[in-house]
């Protein structure tokens, strides 16, 4: 039987090498064929994509440009109007690619989708005073509201479901905030880049901009014509090529702005002259100087509060990323060391969910590990943390988990409801955890000591069966 089930074995991975090797050559012989991709880019889209001085320019271009440096053929960036205009161009075959396009099953019917290649926060633009909190907002708080959103994104269906709110669609965002600057909306919503973008060249003083932190980070993925399924696997190998640390810089690059300060000193000439007077020139010039200058520095904090939310956030679930995580534990050991009271860190890791990835597809993985967060967000206390390592792996900070009892209590209780099944676009999808615990100061004196017991306990957990905890140090 298992000499049987070897060569079995042996047979899929011949098969396997074989289909791989002949979607490679198909790949390789099909852009021998094509001399050119015509990339779509819609209007009003910067800082990700926009045409100046007759050139493609953004975070969109340069990633395309990365994810395509070892093709043969040449990328012809072609205007294709608003959004929707765009959906309909790569639907006609009127253009090839589109960039930064999220996932739906109506989509799928006239274009294909490579793997995701980022991830985009939504937020939204609001009058100070709206009861909104510092640098971010929930979906619940544009209830009993007009909300203005581009038509065709993603997000209008969330916000289309909530209580009392009145969507109103928009070509572009340019529409958008000219509504929301005549009060005929009392929100408008886009991608974050693009906000930052459009508050850097038209400054707002009276808006308050915050992320939506409750909508899941927008996954993005390049479109591509639904004949040209070829092309999908080129470009995915191309995604793959592209480290972490150069989409890090090019995100920086495009979207951390800083907002312009006060006004020119041609306008301040302008009202000078029209006052007539030197003296009233000085009282004039100082007065809505400083009163200018006020409100574009108040502007200017909310959005590098944002740009801080982006660096210090995992884009798709919206938790904390490894940079605060370390902190927080840093920050966590620092008292703990003073007060020499013990804490917990818990190293997880989804079981199961390559294989979800590899079956459905990373649009359905992606909203996976968005669902599996927020369940353990609402499993934790306020005084808890948890963040995203990387991948399905997950870091939690116990700082008042003062015995081995405790932590174990809580590791145990996440092991049974994050194995409860996931409603996944209308699939039931199951995933299990394995969990490492280790306590400070017994399994670790400093962050990386802690980190690695919790990360070897977890890995006993997976060769114990997984769907279970191992305590650091525990071998039994």
């Amino acid at each position: 039987m298992n000499r049987a089930l070897a060569i079995v074995s042996v047979i899929l991975a011949a098969l396997t090498v074989l289909l791989s090797n002949g979607y490679a050559g198909e790949t390789e012989g099909w852009l021998e064929d094509y001399k050119e991709i015509r990339v779509g880019v819609p209007e009003q889209l910067a800082p990700l994509i926009s045409i100046k001085n007759s050139q493609a320019e953004g975070l969109d271009v340069d990633l395309v440009k990365k994810f395509t440096r070892e093709f043969s053929v040449k990328i012809i960036w072609k205007p294709c109007g608003h959004w929707q205009d765009c959906l309909n161009a790569i639907k006609s075959k009127e253009i090839d690619v589109l960039t930064s396009v999220s996932y739906s099953v109506e989509r799928n019917q006239f274009m294909d989708f490579t793997q995701r290649y980022w991830s985009m926060p939504w937020a939204a633009v609001s009058l100070n005073g709206q009861q909104v909190r510092s640098g971010s907002i929930g979906l619940k708080q544009l209830s009993n509201s007009k909300v203005g959103v581009v038509e065709g994104y993603s997000i209008e269906s969330q916000i289309a479901q909530l209580s009392g709110t009145q969507l109103i669609q928009v070509d572009d965002i340019q529409q958008g905030m000219s509504l929301f600057r005549s009060r005929a909306v009392n929100f408008y919503v886009d991608g974050l880049p693009m906000l930052v973008h459009e508050l850097q060249q038209k400054p707002l003083p009276s808006a308050e901009l915050s992320v939506i932190d409750d909508a899941q980070g927008e996954a993005l993925y390049l479109a591509v014509r639904d004949d040209w399924k070829p092309l999908v696997m080129a470009l995915n190998q191309g995604i793959d090529s592209v480290s972490d640390d150069e989409r890090s810089q090019l995100k920086q690059k495009w979207y951390g702005f800083e907002l312009e300060q006060g006004w020119s000193h041609e306008e301040l000439l302008d009202i000078a002259m029209k006052a007539g007077s030197v003296v009233l020139l000085i009282i004039v010039g100082f007065a809505v100087w400083n009163s200018r200058l006020r409100k574009e520095i108040k502007l200017r904090k909310a959005a590098e509060r944002q740009i801080r939310h982006v660096a210090t956030h995992d884009e798709l679930t919206g938790l904390p990323n490894r940079n605060l995580m370390r902190d927080r534990l840093e920050q966590t050991l620092s008292q703990n060391e003073r007060t020499k009271k013990l804490f917990a860190v818990l190293f997880l890791d989804l079981d199961g969910f390559k294989k979800i990835n590899d079956d459905f597809g990373h649009s359905f993985g992606d909203e996976l590990l968005v669902k599996a967060a927020h369940r353990m967000n609402s499993l934790l206390r306020r005084s808890d943390t948890v963040c995203r390592h990387g991948g399905d792996e997950f870091v939690v900070i116990l700082p008042t988990a003062d015995s081995v009892g405790s932590a174990l209590a809580v590791s145990r209780k996440l092991v049974v409801q994050l194995a409860k099944p996931y409603k996944v676009k209308k699939k039931s999808l199951d995933i299990s955890v394995s969990i490492g615990v280790s306590l400070y100061p017994q399994h670790g004196l400093t962050v990386d000591e802690l980190l690695r017991s919790a990360d070897k306990a977890m890995y006993r957990a997976k060769a114990a069966g997984k769907n279970d905890v191992r305590l650091a140090g525990d071998d039994g």
